[in-house]
């Protein structure tokens, strides 16, 4: 009886050595898979270690929305240039920085290639050398700025925006009415816009049209069949604000150009009917490709026609 007992006894601790040991090698077994899984990642291919070339998109906050949908264009074409694609805007308006800043802060990064939007045909940033000398190639979008050292502009062809903006017009009034077109530039982009809306409108008697170079505080409208247009993005605002201080709101519609959020807020709220400026993500995607057309062959084409895009407001 007490051998019975012993041998028991022995079978017992043996099996808990056994429940014992199965316990360990199943910790060991999970510890080890989990540092090897962990591993595996450390070591996972991150495409920006070995791409070749780094592309940084920058301007200022108030156009942070363009060049974000911009930088959405750009960056579906990474795998295709072997390149990793940054966006380089402030996030506010506190952050806010001059472009020549943002673009210092693109070369001090040793840049491949920047993207910049220029908001104004007088900007002028200069690009600092690489430290290994070679110059960045600058693509820019926005205003054309003749004087900026660009390798290329991607932009509108204004003569097609101003048969764009007309097209809109004559679906708007299609029994006639009233266009005022405001614009106190005399650049040439803005005088090939407003000829080819007149040239457009010509073929509609219906439709009167005139340019003015603002709208005075006595304006008087004719009638409740009334355009405005604005052919520049402060002047859309400025336009939007008056326009919506001195008439009601059926009365008039307000076609603008611009993408800032400014612009943005006053189409929702419904000061300005239609929004007209490029597509930002084709123009990411044919900045990236002249970028690289120009770092393959040593040249590029120096102006790049982009699509007009077309935003309403919901009614």
């Amino acid at each position: 009886m007490e051998k019975k007992k012993q041998r028991l006894i022995k079978w017992v601790l043996l099996s808990f050595t056994l429940i014992g040991l199965l316990f360990f090698f199943i910790l060991f077994y999970i510890t080890f898979m989990q540092s090897r899984s962990k591993l595996r990642t450390q070591n996972e291919y991150d495409p920006a270690d070995t791409c070749l070339y780094h592309v940084i998109i920058t301007g200022t906050y108030e156009n942070q929305s363009f060049l974000t949908e911009l930088y959405k264009g750009a960056a579906s074409l990474e795998k295709s240039y072997n390149a990793v694609v940054d966006l380089h805007v402030p996030t506010s308006e506190a952050g806010t920085s001059s472009l020549q800043n943002l673009i210092d802060y693109c070369s001090f990064l040793n840049a491949d290639g920047i993207i910049a939007y220029i908001d104004s045909p007088d900007d002028t940033p200069v690009i600092l050398q690489r430290k290994d000398n070679p110059a960045i190639p600058l693509i820019t979008t926005g205003q054309f700025s003749a004087n900026l050292q660009q390798i290329s502009y991607v932009g509108a062809n204004y003569w097609e925006m101003g048969k764009r903006v007309a097209d809109e017009v004559i679906s708007l009034l299609p029994q006639g009415g009233n266009v005022y077109i405001i614009s106190d530039s005399i650049s040439t982009n803005t005088t090939n816009i407003i000829s080819s809306i007149q040239r457009t409108l010509q073929e509609k008697p219906q439709i009167l049209y005139s340019v003015i170079e603002s709208i005075p505080p006595s304006f008087s409208l004719k009638s409740n069949s009334n355009i405005f247009i604005s052919l520049s993005e402060d002047d859309t605002i400025m336009s939007a604000q008056l326009l919506s201080e001195m008439f009601p709101a059926y009365s008039y519609k307000l076609l603008g150009f611009g993408t800032n959020e400014v612009c943005q807020l006053y189409l929702q709220k419904g000061f300005i009917t239609e929004l007209f400026s490029l597509d930002p993500e084709r123009i990411g995607k044919a900045a990236m490709q002249v970028l690289f057309e120009y770092r393959n062959k040593g040249y590029a084409n120096s102006y790049v026609t982009a699509s007009v895009k077309i935003t309403r407001a919901k009614q």
